[in-house]
């Protein structure tokens, strides 16, 4: 089994199943070797002065490593056995190792390959023989990879609970296998996150509480479930490019232009065809087919939003994707500086961004009750 780093912080006894049919969980590292890569991880971002770096004790009244996770054991050693168990380990002077054996990892099933590979470069080394090992883009190691960053990117779209703030974020800390050669992200933030959440168990409501596994494990379990089916269905390759085109917007780039085309591509991927070029003007009919479907579908989801008032605003995201897709900037800089910013009521170029993940939200969870229907409504 190989895996990827997640946000999550939390001793597990058993792993939490999340795709049977693509062979993805969550897990703690069990073996020497998976606890040595975490924690050889978690000490490489403490000491990059890129992140966070808490003390590990202090007899000040300030955030420390022992007292986040103090609060964390008296929150919930006595709601869960398996808590109060993993602590007896505990100990100050390991507390890297430690907090590696309670950090979540998200597996993948490697079908050994990743333990051939590593035998393969010790014997490489034991012979003195110098190089490296590449991979093609499609070996199994490098493609189950790609396929469980975007299948945690659609997770995450799916489960989050930040509302109108949501821009892409997901609970994987590093969309790639951890590797000594690449700079660390920032891990430690995250250890902040898992603190606040302890000390407000189970009355937090802030937006991000779904970074915190006691609160999100319920909702990831019943959308990863929706997902299975819909896997088994046959809808693995265009749910999996979803998920890639996912992980561009919320972790490749941050370059709002980018986000906006890529996003309203995913809807006309889910909702639109092409239009019969001797009847209809193409980016006039995708353009209508876009505001009505995607205005549909965002109402049969919620029947409490303004139907009128979200085929308006998909009236403007449309307009600005095809500013951007075409190369209009001109016109797409005209509608930038048209934007309010009148105190209280300022409005930004984000804004679409955040709709556009809102609104492909309700698309997507109504692809998921029912296939047929969005099939239907895209090719007519």
């Amino acid at each position: 089994m190989e895996f990827l780093l997640t946000s999550y912080i939390y001793p597990l006894k058993d792993p939490v199943l999340l795709s049977s049919h693509l062979g993805f969980c969550l897990d703690n590292p069990r073996t020497e070797l998976e606890l040595k890569v975490v924690s050889d991880y978690l000490l490489r971002a403490y000491e990059s002065g890129y992140d966070f770096k808490f003390p590990v004790q202090s007899e000040e009244p300030i955030v420390t490593i022992e007292n986040a996770l103090s609060d964390f054991r008296e929150a919930f050693s006595s709601r869960d056995m398996f808590v109060a168990e993993t602590f007896k380990n505990y100990s100050s002077d390991t507390v890297f190792d430690f907090l590696a054996s309670i950090w979540i990892i998200a597996r993948f099933d490697d079908e050994g390959l990743g333990n051939e590979l590593r035998q393969e470069h010790q014997r490489m080394r034991d012979n003195s023989t110098f190089g490296f090992i590449m991979l093609e883009d499609e070996h199994p190691l490098i493609k189950k990879s790609e396929d469980l960053a975007s299948y945690c990117f659609l997770l995450s779209l799916l489960s989050h609970t930040e509302n109108n703030s949501y821009f892409g974020r997901t609970f994987l800390i590093d969309p790639q296998p951890l590797d000594d050669d690449r700079p660390v992200e920032k891990v430690w933030s995250e250890f902040l996150v898992f603190h606040m959440a302890s000390h407000h168990y189970p009355n937090s409501q802030d937006e991000l509480s779904w970074m915190f596994l006691p609160y999100a494990k319920e909702r990831l379990c019943q959308v990863a479930s929706k997902l299975d089916v819909a896997f088994a269905n046959d809808q693995t390759s265009k749910l999996l490019y979803i998920g890639s085109l996912l992980k561009i917007v919320g972790y490749d780039t941050r370059d709002t232009r980018t986000r906006l085309v890529l996003l309203s591509s995913i809807i006309e991927l889910l909702l639109t065809h092409n239009p019969d070029t001797t009847r209809f003007n193409v980016e006039d009919s995708i353009n209508k087919q876009f505001q009505l479907k995607t205005s549909i579908l965002i109402y049969l989801n919620d029947k409490s939003n303004d139907i009128n008032a979200i085929k308006n605003r998909l009236k403007i995201i449309y307009q600005q994707r095809s500013n951007i897709a075409h190369g209009n900037f001109q016109a797409f800089e005209k509608y930038k500086s048209s934007l309010s910013k009148k105190e209280g009521k300022e409005e930004y170029l984000d804004d679409l961004v955040s709709d556009l993940y809102r609104y492909l939200r309700a698309i997507l969870e109504e692809y998921l009750k029912d296939p047929s229907f969005i099939e239907f409504l895209k090719n007519n």
